[in-house]
């Protein structure tokens, strides 16, 4: 594909943004073209000329939401090979990035039924969350501050469990609701970090 202009690349975020905005209030399948042209002040032809297809402009939707490079750089700048301060960090980081491109993710949400994917798009991030922090965890296991352990596991279950808390955020419109939410989930990043402490192996049953 060609390198697009200034101009260009200003046409395609208006496009896709606006398609995110209708798509996270009504639904992917519920949203036309004409529409998505009409609220980003450009003709349907112009929105056709970058996407063929309502999937194609999904799927530009999904790299607009991509996080994990960008939240990877910022865990590696800030870590301090300190569990409870670093873990806490990810959590946070994750749901930072969540918070902005929260209609990105509803809007992607909204195909699943409507479009013919397995959803595997959806878990990139997740994954590639998952293996930088198992590196990070490995690393503390050698430097003796993780308890002994199947690592891949361990980040597994926290990794999931910020995605469980990630969708229920995405999906929740009643900020009380969430609020409560927010409070479970610092108790279990808390019982987490508690459970992988190196220290936490000596405490017994």
């Amino acid at each position: 594909m060609e390198q697009m202009t200034r101009v260009q690349q200003n046409t395609l975020r208006k496009i896709v943004e606006a398609a995110i905005e209708l798509m996270s209030e009504k639904g992917f399948h519920r949203v036309s073209v004409q529409e998505v042209g009409k609220k980003a002040g450009i003709c349907e032809k112009t929105v056709f000329r970058y996407f063929a297809t309502k999937k194609s402009l999904l799927d530009e939707i999904i790299r607009y939401r991509e996080y994990a490079s960008e939240l990877k750089r910022e865990f590696e700048h800030r870590k301090t090979w300190d569990l409870a301060h670093d873990l806490k960090l990810a959590a946070r980081l994750y749901f930072q990035a969540t918070k902005a491109k929260r209609n990105a993710f509803r809007a992607y949400l909204s195909a699943l039924d409507s479009v013919d994917t397995n959803g595997d798009d959806f878990l990139r991030d997740p994954r590639e969350l998952h293996s930088f922090l198992c590196d990070y965890m490995g690393a503390m296991q050698e430097k003796g501050k993780v308890r002994e352990g199947d690592v891949r596991l361990m980040v597994r279950a926290f990794v999931n469990t910020l995605h469980g808390y990630m969708l229920m955020y995405c999906l929740n419109d009643d900020s009380k609701a969430w609020q409560d939410k927010v409070a479970s989930m610092k108790l279990t990043i808390g019982l987490f970090i508690q459970g992988f402490s190196r220290q936490c192996t000596s405490c017994g049953a």
